[in-house]
């Protein structure tokens, strides 16, 4: 079944294009706001999760009270990975969703970690 909208705070599946030019399936949280998708055909923002910690000053570890439902391995936002992605790439939907609070704070946590402030 194709995908035909996702939303912001939601988290899918799609392939990541790594900083060292792998393409891997990882999960994301979808930043942009779902009118995005609208004005420019399908166009999403998103973080990557991870289960590794490879740079934990750049990392948020995710809490199983963040989610509606809990990830079944302890994962990371890797906040300073945002990509761009069209939703005819995505390739899961979890119906997982993080909640309101927590998605401020990865939100800020990638603007300080991308912008510095």
């Amino acid at each position: 079944m194709a995908v035909r909208r996702v939303f912001q705070r939601e988290i899918v599946e799609v392939p990541y294009r790594l900083p060292d030019g792998q393409v891997l399936v990882h999960p994301a949280l979808v930043l942009s706001v779902d009118e995005l998708q609208d004005y420019e055909d399908g166009m999403f923002y998103a973080v990557l999760i991870s289960t590794k910690n490879h740079f934990p000053h750049l990392t948020l570890k995710i809490q199983n009270e963040w989610l509606n439902k809990p990830l079944s391995k302890q994962s990371y936002f890797v906040t300073h990975i945002v990509s761009i992605f069209n939703v005819d790439d995505v390739m899961t939907r979890y119906n997982n969703y993080i909640k309101l609070p927590y998605f401020d704070k990865v939100l800020d946590k990638v603007i300080s970690n991308i912008f510095g402030r």
